[in-house]
C-alpha cells in the first residue's frame, strides 16, 4: 500500500487560493482573518486533511503545551496513579504529556530528559536518580518548569508541594517560578484528591 502524502501548509493555501501567510494566521492568529477567507482556509484544510504540524509552531514560539512525566517505575502504584491524576487534569486543558519511564537507569533518565528539552516542553514532573542532575539544573535554567515527585528540590524556589490535601496541595507550586516538590501519598485515603492536586501542578505555568 502506498503511502498518502503529507499536505503541507503551501498546499493548504493554493486549494483556497491565498497565501501561506494567510493559511498561518488562520491556525495562530484567527481573530485577524476576514471571516470569508477563514472559511474557505478551514475548508481547504478539511477537504485536504491537512495536521497543522505542532513541533514547528512550538520551535517558532520557543516552547510549547507539552508536559513531560518521567517516573521510575511504571509498574510502582504510586506512580500510576500520578500518571493517572497529571492526564486528566491535562487533558481538559489541551496539553498532551510524553510519558517516560526511566527504570531507575541514569542512562534512560538522561535520554529522555534530552528529548524533552528537544521537544521544547512547558514542563516535567520527575522523579530523579539523582536530585542534583546537571540535566534538570540545566531545564530550570532555561525557564522549564521542574516538579519533583517524592522528592525535595536541592534549590527550591518556594515551600513543597504537600500531597496530603489534594488540589490546595499544589498552590505553592503553582505560584513558584522555577521548581516545586510533591511528596507520596501517606494512606490509600488521599488517592483521589491526589490526583487532582499533582494534575493541578502539573498544569500551572511559570
Amino acid at each position: 500500500m502506498s503511502e498518502i502524502p503529507l499536505v503541507s501548509i503551501r498546499d493548504v493555501a493554493n486549494h483556497a487560493g491565498v497565501s501561506v501567510g494567510t493559511v498561518s494566521n488562520v491556525l495562530n492568529r484567527p481573530d485577524i482573518v476576514a471571516n470569508a477567507t477563514r472559511t474557505r482556509v478551514l475548508a481547504a484544510i478539511t477537504e485536504l486533511g491537512f495536521v497543522p504540524n505542532d513541533a514547528a509552531r512550538q520551535l517558532r514560539r520557543g516552547r510549547g503545551r507539552t508536559l513531560g512525566l518521567v517516573v521510575l517505575d511504571v509498574a510502582n502504584p504510586f506512580f500510576t496513579d500520578v500518571a493517572k491524576g497529571v492526564e486528566d487534569t491535562t487533558s481538559t486543558a489541551g496539553m498532551p504529556v510524553i510519558f517516560c519511564n526511566s527504570d531507575g537507569n541514569q542512562n534512560k533518565e538522561n535520554a529522555y530528559l534530552d528529548l524533552l528539552e528537544e521537544q521544547r516542553v512547558q514542563g516535567v514532573l520527575i522523579t530523579p536518580i539523582d536530585d542534583a542532575s546537571q540535566r534538570l539544573h540545566r531545564l530550570r535554567d532555561r525557564g522549564v518548569r521542574v516538579v519533583l515527585l517524592d522528592r525535595r528540590s536541592p534549590k527550591p524556589t518556594s515551600a513543597p508541594c504537600r500531597w496530603t490535601t489534594g488540589s490546595a496541595a499544589s498552590s505553592p507550586c503553582a505560584t513558584s517560578s522555577r521548581a516545586g516538590t510533591a511528596a507520596s501519598p501517606t494512606s490509600a485515603d488521599h488517592t483521589a484528591s491526589n490526583r487532582s492536586g499533582i494534575g493541578t501542578t502539573a498544569r500551572s505555568r511559570p
